[in-house]
């Protein structure tokens, strides 16, 4: 079991220990979720990662972010030929 104080302040240090098992590093953001009278903290996700996970509305196919990235480029490239602006 892990320890950690809290300051005057209400802050405390996510162990070392701790920060290795979730593969926290600077700068990361963590969830904190009560259960009963735990807490639980785990990584936030990053929105990426949540973005995948989203399901299209029954009887609709998905659309690939990467698909529609491309074809916003492809317009935004067509349109700056097309006002000589490449």
């Amino acid at each position: 079991m892990t320890h950690s104080t809290i300051t005057s302040k209400g802050q405390t240090t996510v162990p070392a220990s701790i920060r290795r098992a979730l593969g926290l590093e600077a700068g990361d953001r963590i969830v904190y979720e009560i259960q009963g009278d735990s807490v639980v903290i785990r990584p936030q996700p990053e929105a990426m990662e949540v973005f995948g996970s989203l399901k299209p509305p029954a009887g609709k196919s998905g659309v690939s972010f990467a698909d529609e990235r491309e074809k916003s480029r492809a317009a935004w490239i067509a349109g700056a030929a097309r006002e000589g602006l490449e």
